[in-house]
């Protein structure tokens, strides 16, 4: 600490990660079924039946998104046979995500949503925005925000999905 002119100064700084919001759904919480595509141009359903699935709404212009998408990525290595994770980005030409994802060196499922009619759907205004289901479809959690998916919360949240 540093006295100026006659005051203390602190220094205040950020923590590494803003952790998001996290809301927990009630019980059997659905959201409208949505079909996005991929980067190769094939329809995927939107969460995945039958395995519990994470979406992560992104885009490439949001830092904190491409922030949290390694640790996102690490996360579904984890938990790969029991987990599926989604990338939808938000509203961006197929081309420029595809860039950004090969230069990235991303290995997630990439979805596209070039109209925001996903994100509409769901209600997503923040970037990113994460939705944890249940392997019966029902949304169980929204993490709205940048986040950081390395912690044992993360795990426990995600984790969660299987009960």
């Amino acid at each position: 600490m540093q006295a100026v002119g006659g005051l203390a100064a602190v220094a205040v700084l950020p923590s590494a990660w803003s952790q998001g919001r996290i809301e927990r759904l009630p019980s059997g919480t659905t959201l409208p079924a949505i079909q996005a595509l991929d980067l190769e141009g094939q329809v995927a359903p939107v969460p995945v039946r039958g395995k519990p699935t994470v979406v992560n709404f992104w885009a490439t212009w949001c830092e904190p998104c491409r922030k949290e998408m390694p640790l996102l990525q690490q996360m579904a290595e984890f938990y790969s046979d029991r987990l599926v994770l989604q990338a939808v980005n938000f509203k961006e030409r197929a081309v420029a995500v595809q860039r950004h994802v090969r230069t990235s060196a991303w290995t997630v499922p990439v979805l596209l949503d070039p109209l925001g009619a996903a994100a509409q759907a769901w209600g997503v205004k923040v970037f990113p925005t994460t939705v944890g289901f249940d392997a019966q479809g029902h949304a169980r959690w929204r993490v709205t925000g940048e986040y950081d998916w390395s912690t044992p919360e993360a795990g426990k949240l995600v984790e969660g999905l299987w009960s």
